[in-house]
C-alpha cells in the first residue's frame, strides 16, 4: 500500500483559541484544526503542520514551502494578487482591547494613545493609516502584545474580533473598548 501523500500546513505560532490551541500543547484544538481534519479525511491526504510567525508564514506560503495556511488569513488585494484562497468561512472586524477599568466610547478616543498592534498583520496596516501619529508598540505574538497590555505599557491593542475573543475569555481584566469602524475582513486559508 502505497504512504498517504503529505498536505504541509502552516499554522501561525499565536493564533489562539477559537482559532487553534497551541499545536505544541497536550490537546491541539479549534476550528481550524478540525476543519483540516474534515479536509485531509476527504482527499485521503496526512496533514503536517509547521509553526511560523506570521511575519514570515506568507513568505513560506508563495516559496513553496508550505501548501498552505490554516491560520484565517485577510484577503486584501496584494495578497490575492500572489495568492489563491479559499471561500471566505469567516467575517471579522478589528477592535480595540483595554483593561477594563479604561473607557473607550468611539474609536476617535484612540487618538494620543500608545497602540500595541502585531506586526504584518491587518491591524497594523489599518492603525499606520488612521493613527500615524500615535506611539505605536509592536509585538510578534498575540500573547507578547496582551501581556503588553495588562503591564500598562501600552494603553490599547487593536486585533481581529474572533481573537481577542479567545483571549477575553481567559482574562476578566481586560474587555472589548470599541470596533474599528469599516473594517470588516473575510477570513480565509489560501
Amino acid at each position: 500500500m502505497e504512504p498517504k501523500k503529505i498536505l504541509k500546513v502552516g499554522l501561525d505560532s499565536a493564533a489562539p483559541f477559537p482559532m487553534h490551541s497551541d499545536y505544541n500543547s497536550e490537546k491541539f484544538e479549534g476550528f481550524e484544526v478540525d476543519l483540516m481534519k474534515a479536509i485531509t479525511e476527504h482527499l485521503d491526504l496526512e496533514v503536517e503542520y509547521e509553526v511560523s510567525l506570521w511575519a514570515t508564514i506568507l513568505e513560506k506560503l508563495f516559496k513553496g514551502e508550505l501548501d498552505l495556511i490554516c491560520s484565517a488569513v485577510t484577503v486584501t488585494p496584494s495578497r490575492r494578487h500572489i495568492l489563491e484562497f479559499s471561500n471566505p468561512y469567516l467575517h471579522f472586524r478589528l477592535c480595540a482591547v483595554v483593561n477594563s477599568e479604561d473607557h473607550l466610547k468611539d474609536i476617535n478616543d484612540l487618538k494620543n494613545k500608545t497602540i500595541g498592534i502585531r506586526e504584518a498583520t491587518e491591524a497594523e496596516r489599518y492603525v499606520h493609516v488612521n493613527f500615524p501619529a500615535n506611539n505605536m508598540v509592536h509585538a510578534e505574538t498575540n500573547r507578547e502584545l496582551y501581556r503588553k497590555l495588562q503591564a500598562g505599557k501600552i494603553d490599547l491593542l487593536i486585533d481581529d474580533s474572533p481573537i481577542a475573543g479567545g483571549f477575553l475569555q481567559k482574562n476578566k481584566k481586560l474587555k472589548v473598548g470599541c470596533i474599528c469602524p469599516k473594517q470588516t475582513h473575510n477570513m480565509q486559508s489560501p
